[in-house]
Parts: C-alpha cells; structure tokens; sequence
C-alpha cells in the first residue's frame, strides 16, 4: 500500500484550523480519517470540545477525500464550502480532550463541483456522530 499523504497537502487549510492529523485509510469512495482531541483545539474549553464541531471534522475529512482525488489529477487541493447537512445525529454533548475520533467520510453522488457524502465520527468504536453533508466545492486555483 502506498503511504498517504500528510493531511496539510490535502486540506486548503493552515494551522490552527487544520483539526484532523491523518487520512488513515482511503479508496476512489472514500476517506478515513485520524482526529486525537486535544487541548490546544481552538474549540476546546474547560477540557472538552463541544459535539457540533463533529461537523467540521466531517467536512474535513470530505476535503481530505477530494484532496486525494485533486492529487490523483496532478492538481492542488480546492477549497470546499459546507452547503449543508441532513440527517445529524449526535450521540453525546462533547468530546473530551484526549479522545482518539475516527472520522469517515463516504461519496453518495455528485461531480466536479457539488456532492454528498455520508460520514460519521466513531469513539472507540461506537459511532457517536453522524450526518449527510451537500457540499460544493469551488474553481481550481490558477496555476
């Protein structure tokens, strides 16, 4: 198996907003992706992020996706908006600073610009968030 790339070659994202630390697996349908909750995140407080920001772990991981399938291309990654999200279901209030996530995001349909993908986010196994996101994503940058 290939090793896959760091996830900041992915991501149009910098630091600190890059949340997700590895695309751990990946296929032409899919993206798994490596999140450890850490103290440091801009969305921790008092020792816990809060389940919401599931979402943007979520879209992360569907970056990461067409990251991979822009690199496939020999073109650099785009940047992707969240239009939205149906279906969310979360299992828990927060997450607590140290937990290892598991983040998923699977292609449904779509093309070069506009898609779907169903994801979740898994703690220790259990699924504790999960959701559809519409997404778009925008012009490939001028070289």
């Amino acid at each position: 198996m290939t090793a896959l790339p760091p996830v900041a070659e992915l991501l149009p994202h910098s630091p600190p907003m890059i949340l997700l630390d590895e695309v751990v697996e990946a296929d032409g349908r899919r993206a798994v992706c490596r999140v450890r909750v850490r103290g440091d995140s801009p969305f921790a407080e008092g020792g816990k992020v809060p389940a919401v920001v599931a979402i943007e772990y979520m879209a992360q991981a569907v970056s990461a996706y067409a990251g991979l399938q822009a690199r496939a291309r020999g073109a650099p990654p785009r940047i992707g908006y969240l239009l939205g999200t149906r279906e969310l279901t979360l299992e828990l209030d927060a997450f607590d600073v140290g937990d290892e996530l598991v983040v998923e995001a699977v292609y449904v349909w779509g093309d070069e610009t506009l898609g779907a993908f169903d994801c979740t986010v898994r703690r220790a196994g259990q699924t504790v968030a999960a959701a559809t996101l519409n997404v778009h994503q925008g012009e490939e940058p001028t070289p």
